[in-house]
Order: C-alpha cells, then structure tokens, then sequence
C-alpha cells in the first residue's frame, strides 16, 4: 500500500511538468468515472495516459493494475488500450481495445449522446462474454436537483446508458462539482470488474487543468485509486 501511495504521487508529479487541456479516464481507459462511460471524449489530436490500481477486487487477494492512454483520433472520436495486468500466478496481462463517438454534444434543450465499445476484442471473458457496446446519455441536472431540493445545488452533471457485456441493462453515474478543482460521483453498474452489480463512488482531484487523480471504492468496498493526464499534441 505504501508503494503504490509513492507510485500514485511519482507519477502525479511527473504529469504536473506537463501542459495541455482537461480531461478524465475511467480504469479501462476510456473518458468516464470509474468503470462506466461518460458522454465526453478526448479532444482532437490530444492523448491522454492512464494509470490505476484496485486492491483486493472482490475481496479475492487480486490486485488490478490498468495501464495505457487514449487518443482523439479525429474530433468527437476517441481510440484508447490499457493493459490489465493481475497480481495472480499465471494469470496474462490482458489488452483492452477501446472506441467512443460523441453523436451529439449537449445543448439547452437536449442532452449529448456518444456511442462505443469496451474491449473490442473481448479478452474480459471471466466477466462477460461479448465485447461491451454502449450508447450513454449526458445532461446538466444542476437545475432539476435545485427544484427537487428547492435550494442551491452544486455543479451536477447526470449519465445514463445501456449496452452489451459488463454495460448490459441500465447503467448511470452522478458527477458533482463541490469546488473548482474537486468533484465527487457515483455510479451503478449491473455487471462490473466485481462480476455483480455494483454501486461506486469516487473523489476527483483536479490540481491542474490537465491532471485528474482519482481515488475511491468499487462497489463501496474495494479501494481504487490512480491518475490521468491531457497532454494536447497541436
């Protein structure tokens, strides 16, 4: 735990003597919170590394490195791999394919729509066995949270999808902003990395436009924690 504690910081300080633009991984890679998709991508031509570690996943002893980054290949279009290595004698790394397409951005009126794929190639078969398509939904609920509170509401922003694989059914995530550079979320998940259905929630450090350091519990038990970092290549 202290190692990975000097890791996670070694690795914020390094990101930090870069520059770019904001943005937010989830562990397999794609832009998200922490295992489902959000409604953003990486912006054009930006490439966007990916470090996390989760501990004892599922109480079973395993510890789960992901690491990789992704890409915005084209605008509204973000590729990404991670490999995901298991502390667990004889197990494979394993690499997770990934793409996302944002369909629609969001407006007053309407909320933004992005489709895409988790691990195209399927190589979570002990979790699902179809590659994870998906379609989700993205909205600023700021407002409907103050009529139903009928008070000030902080920053909040809402997802909701649907899909294939570890996405199958419903899927949904909450994403508050509580200051400029700290935001906290929740998800549910039917079918995760915990192989049953999960609720999450997660802390977001953002000490810096770019660099997004993550640390929270998956299915409110299994601790996780890691970093993303922007780096804009034009």
């Amino acid at each position: 735990m202290k190692k990975f504690a000097v890791l996670l910081v070694a690795t914020a300080i390094m990101f930090s003597a870069a520059g770019a633009l904001y943005a937010a991984s989830s562990i397999y890679g794609q832009s998200g919170l922490i295992e489902t998709p959000d409604d953003t991508v990486v912006g054009d031509k930006a490439f966007e590394p990916a470090f996390y570690r989760m501990l004892d996943v599922n109480s079973s002893d395993v510890d789960i490195t992901t690491f990789g980054g992704s890409f915005g290949l084209l605008p509204n279009l973000e590729i990404s791999a991670v490999g995901m290595d298991f502390n667990k004698k004889g197990a494979d790394t394993e690499v997770l394919i990934n793409a996302k397409y944002r369909v629609l951005a969001e407006s007053e009126s309407r909320p933004s729509v992005a489709v895409g794929v988790m691990d195209l190639s399927n190589r979570l078969k002990h979790v699902s066995d179809d590659p994870s398509a998906f379609v989700v939904f993205g909205k600023n609920v700021t407002s409907t949270a103050e009529d139903f509170s009928g008070r000030v509401s902080q920053p909040l922003k809402g997802t909701l999808g649907f899909g294939t694989g570890i996405y199958k059914g419903i899927f949904a995530g909450l994403d508050m902003s509580l200051a400029p550079k700290l935001n906290v979320g929740v998800e549910y998940l039917r079918k995760g990395i915990r192989d049953k259905s999960t609720v999450s929630g997660m802390v977001r450090f953002t000490p810096m436009n770019a660099l997004s350091i993550d640390a929270g519990l998956i299915g409110f038990k299994d601790f996780y924690a890691g970093a993303s970092y922007n780096v804009s290549t034009f």
